[in-house]
């Protein structure tokens, strides 16, 4: 029972993604800084187009946040969080994740893991938990950027919102995750593992616009995990939609019995 709780292979993971979340953290916050920064440079141009109209052709796209774009928040939401943040590292997290047990199997190591006197169940939470630290690194490292470079270029941005933003970020990249992680236990093949899991979240982001943009497809936005998450609510006005946030945890304890219980029984040749 003691070596259940020691988290061994959890902290083993983090070990082995060090360099990886180190990199990836200062990468984000570098990305981050280059887009705040651009705001000054664009905000008159910005602010002609708002007056001219032309943002009114994209509502459909990005919803109320379109005629924001010209303020320093709908810049941040639509250059940076809109898609960027949701999509790309969402991508990022999930190309990881779903090679966590696949790239094991594939390699032929999984026999090592299995060798420690704990259950497969344990193994695939350990993965699990071993990725977090990661996800949290990247994610308030990149919102510290953001408050670095708002000081220095003196926009307007509150602090607290963006907070909450990053806060609100968590249950959406835990889905994230816990998706990828079902991939991974299910496929064995780490890199076709990982594009299965970049075709999934590409045809969620596809189905959600869809459904913002089609009023017949209005309602299949709900089994897209990235309806959950509207980063401009929460950067803006500072709502965070409890019902949402539960929605994605429910989806990522969902996705990791699953996985954890076909994990048990998945026949792996060593």
């Amino acid at each position: 029972m003691n070596d259940i709780f020691r988290f061994r292979i959890a902290y083993q993971t983090i070990k082995d993604y060090k360099k990886t979340t180190i990199v990836l953290t200062l990468l984000f916050m570098a990305i981050a800084v280059m887009y705040s920064g651009m705001f000054p440079a664009f905000k008159e141009p910005l602010e002609e187009m708002a007056g001219s109209g032309i943002f009114d052709s994209f509502s459909s796209f990005f919803g109320p946040a379109t005629f924001d774009m010209a303020t320093y928040v709908g810049f941040l939401n639509l250059e940076l969080y809109q898609i960027f943040w949701t999509v790309i590292l969402g991508i990022v997290i999930g190309f990881i994740a779903a090679s966590i047990v696949s790239k094991e199997i594939e390699g032929k190591t999984i026999d090592i893991l299995m060798s420690n006197p704990i259950s497969r169940k344990q193994i695939v939470f350990e993965k699990f938990i071993g990725l977090i630290p990661m996800t949290l690194i990247i994610n308030f490292g990149t919102m510290l950027a953001v408050m670095g470079i708002t000081v220095v270029i003196g926009e307007e941005l509150d602090f607290y919102n963006l907070f909450l933003t990053h806060v609100a970020s968590i249950p959406y990249f835990l889905a994230v995750l816990g998706i990828a992680i079902l991939i991974s236990v299910i496929i064995n093949e780490k890199m076709k593992a990982s594009i299965t899991f970049i075709a999934l979240l590409m045809g969620m982001y596809v189905i959600e616009t869809m459904s913002k943009t089609v009023p017949d497809y209005e309602s299949i936005g709900i089994i897209s995990i990235t309806h959950y998450f509207i980063p401009y609510e929460t950067l803006k006005f500072g709502e965070f939609n409890i019902a949402s946030a539960l929605i994605l945890i429910c989806i990522t304890t969902v996705c990791m019995i699953i996985s954890m219980i076909y994990f048990e029984h998945k026949d792996i040749e060593v």
